[in-house]
């Protein structure tokens, strides 16, 4: 029972850590600028689906701190 609660609550604490920053980067000035990783071109679109991702994963993540068994 212990262990699924400390997951649960670190779990969840990410889950709001994640929403903050997903918030925090789409309220950022700079979101809409193109930049380069190497020759390859990252829009504004693409920064999107790459924060759209990592909010995902991260409910993911809390989602599956519910089926831990001990």
């Amino acid at each position: 029972m212990r262990k699924k609660r400390i997951l649960r609550i670190l779990a969840a604490c990410m889950l709001v850590v994640a929403i903050v920053f997903v918030f925090a980067a789409l309220a950022n000035p700079g979101a809409g600028t193109v930049w380069y990783l190497g020759k390859i071109k990252i829009t504004a679109h693409i920064q999107r689906i790459f924060y759209l991702v990592y909010a995902l994963m991260t409910l993911g993540l809390f989602a599956s701190s519910f089926f831990v068994k001990e």
